[in-house]
Parts: C-alpha cells; structure tokens; sequence
C-alpha cells in the first residue's frame, strides 16, 4: 500500500491541455459571475454548466491520447478497493472522534445558496469530484510528482485545491487533497479518489441540512 512506484507516463500535451482548459473554463466562469446579474440560479446554472463543460473536455482529452488505463480509470482491482476501505473507515473513525471532543465544530458547515436543491447535489456530489480529481489529482498530481517525487507533490497539489475552493492554503480542503492524492498514489485508481470525494462531499451535503 505505501510503495511508490512509478505510474505509466502521461503525454505531457493531455496534461498541458488539461489544465489550460480548466484554468480557461475557470475564469470564463469567474468573468460572468463577476458581470452578471441575478445571482440565485445564475450561479449554479453558470457553475452547472462550467462543470459540465469541463467534463466533457476531459472526455475528449481522455480518448483523443488514450490515456483512460493510465489514469487509473478503468475498473479498479483488490487492491484499490482495499485501500477505499481503509481510507473510508480511517477517515469515519476520525470524524467520530472530532464529534465526540468538539460537536459544535459540525454547525459550521454551511454550504452557498446555490448549492441546494437537485441541481446543487448533482453538482456536488456527482460532477465537481470527477472533474476535480481528474484535474487536481490525475493532472496536476501526476505532473508534480514526476519532478518532486510523492511527499512535495500530495502537499502542493492539495494546496491548489485548496486556494481554488477558498482562496486559502489552510482549509479542510487541504486535508481533504491531502487524502485523496494518497489514495491516488496507494491504489493507483482515480476512481478511488473520486469516491473517497463524492462521499465527503455527500457529508457536507447532509450536515448542512441537519445543522
């Protein structure tokens, strides 16, 4: 589980298109946001469809260099499914324990206004985690880690996820980058990754309701 061997190389057109899309998409969306008016459902219709858009790009990229094996996106084997285990009960175990020393801590979680309602949980929990960890983890990661090796790498790319989502290096984003870049690495599965994502993303869904 804690080998680092080397992943299969990516084409390095795939990851510089990748994330030039995601970074245009990104601003493009930031720029209507900005200008635009009416907020409520402008925002999660503009974000929708940024997703969406994003999505179908990094479709497009996946089959155009053929690269869906190497990204670890194909069925995953034992041993990734063990490491979903592991991480997921890991993960449980914590979260028991913050709520068991500082329950006030969970009213904090709030979620925007446009993230409510079917199109908001569709969004949360179903497209921003395979889009994310296609870009943060099977881009971004990968590219990192073939000049700083794993340790810089998990660090540095979980801050970026952090800075896009707050703006902050210090968030619970930067745990949660932190967790799913190793379980990239550990089972060599995206598909890892993006469940360990759409299941925390599902919690803070549920919390902001119950609280």
């Amino acid at each position: 589980m804690f080998q680092h061997k080397p992943f299969a190389e990516l084409p390095s057109q795939f990851l510089l298109f990748g994330l030039l899309m995601y970074i245009g998409l990104e601003l493009t969306a930031t720029m209507l946001l900005t200008y635009g008016q009416g907020f409520s459902i402008a925002q999660q219709t503009v974000i929708l469809s940024l997703r969406f858009a994003d999505l179908l790009g990094l479709v497009f990229l996946i089959w155009k260099y053929q690269v869906l094996t190497s990204l670890g996106l194909d069925k995953p084997n034992q041993v990734a499914l063990l490491v979903l285990l592991k991480i997921s009960a890991m993960c449980l175990l914590a979260v028991g324990v913050l709520y068991a020393v500082q329950p006030i801590w969970f009213t904090y979680v709030q979620l925007p206004s446009w993230l409510y309602g079917m199109l908001g949980l569709l969004l949360m929990v179903v497209l921003a985690p395979i889009v994310e960890e296609i870009i943060f983890r099977g881009l971004l990661y990968r590219m990192l880690r073939e000049r700083w090796g794993v340790g810089v790498s998990v660090l540095v790319s979980a801050a970026f996820f952090s800075l896009v989502h707050h703006g902050l290096l210090l968030s619970p984003q930067l745990v949660g980058g932190v967790i799913f870049a190793l379980a990239y690495e550990w089972s060599r599965s995206l598909w890892i990754a993006i469940g360990l994502h759409m299941g925390a993303n599902a919690a803070v869904y549920v919390l902001s309701i119950l609280y």
